[in-house]
């Protein structure tokens, strides 16, 4: 008698993190359709103003910034990626002021961040070295595979423990905040007034300062394995 084969009920979970990284992700693009339809109606012969001149300020801001860390020839091959990672990080990391769970606060979007940096690493160091010769440095000593991994790991834990400890103790200060409140009411009245502080630190200051980290970091590493010459 042949039995029929039970298969186990595959459950697909959507993390929250990655829907908001898609909002994100979205809102930037409808955004940047809007901003170029902008640049290309607008007279150059007249000054930039409103959110035309808060774009260019931005593009300047972040190519002087690559310009003064990266060889000339590399800040224009990467500035795309830099530029975009830098915007995408910064919404990402203060998404929390909008109630939104921080795409960054979860180690998957960090690790798949990173292993874009990682690629470009590796590329730079095989097209510099040549094939053999990098995967004779690979393995040889032992202990390079480690160093070559690193990066991988420094970086993306880097700016997901950050952003998560930021929002772990922003829900312990709500949680706290709510406590001490219900001595006197059942709302919590207290957080409105603490939080913002904290919010300006942990959202804000501290998700530009990781997003600046990153970007410093990350065009660094590419730029040690890049071909100067």
């Amino acid at each position: 008698m042949v039995k029929a084969l039970s298969l186990e009920t595959v459950h697909i979970v959507i993390q929250k993190e990655l829907i908001f990284s898609l909002i994100i992700m979205g809102c930037l693009s409808l955004s940047f359709i809007y901003i170029g339809l902008k640049f290309k109606k607008a007279d150059p012969l007249q000054k930039p103003k409103g959110i035309l001149l808060v774009v260019e300020t931005l593009v300047d801001m972040v190519g002087k910034y690559m310009h003064s860390i990266m060889p000339s020839q590399f800040e224009k091959n990467y500035y795309p990626y830099f530029a975009m990672m830098f915007v995408y990080l910064v919404f990402s990391n203060v998404s929390g002021l909008l109630g939104f769970e921080a795409p960054t606060s979860n180690y998957s979007i960090t690790l798949s961040i990173t292993l874009i940096t990682f690629t470009l690493i590796q590329f730079n160091a095989i097209r510099t070295k040549g094939g053999l010769t990098y995967l004779k440095d690979l393995v040889w000593p032992p202990t390079n595979i480690l160093g070559t991994i690193a990066p991988l790991i420094s970086l993306s834990m880097r700016l997901f423990g950050n952003i998560l400890s930021g929002s772990i103790l922003m829900s312990l200060v709500y949680a706290f905040t709510g406590y001490l409140s219900s001595f006197v009411m059942s709302f919590n009245f207290l957080g409105p007034v603490i939080a913002p502080i904290l919010h300006v630190y942990f959202d804000v200051f501290a998700g530009c300062i990781q997003t600046l980290v990153f970007i410093t970091l990350s065009s660094i590493l590419i730029a040690l394995e890049a071909d100067t010459d």
